[in-house]
């Protein structure tokens, strides 16, 4: 079943999961979350990068996005939410 809402969603829950199957800790401010229910993907960002970020698949479905300076963790996409 795709989620439709945000509402519908424990994005701590989430992230608890994609931390177990990745191994990386995520930040826990957040500043954006948003969903595409169309492609059952849903975007957390935890900061904006200071001037670029670069992305990388981390496990099946999951992509992780850091600063491209200083590295840390700027967002990840989880796309295909009914797997997690």
């Amino acid at each position: 079943m795709v989620t439709t809402s945000l509402l519908e969603l424990d994005i701590g829950e989430l992230l608890m999961k994609a931390e177990k199957l990745t191994g990386v800790k995520f930040p826990r401010e957040i500043i954006e979350v948003s969903l595409e229910p169309k492609l059952n993907m849903l975007c957390i960002r935890f900061k904006k990068p200071s001037k670029a970020e670069f992305g990388e698949p981390i496990y099946p479905g999951i992509h992780l996005f850091s600063d491209k300076d200083t590295k840390k963790v700027t967002a990840v996409e989880i796309i295909d939410l009914d797997k997690l």
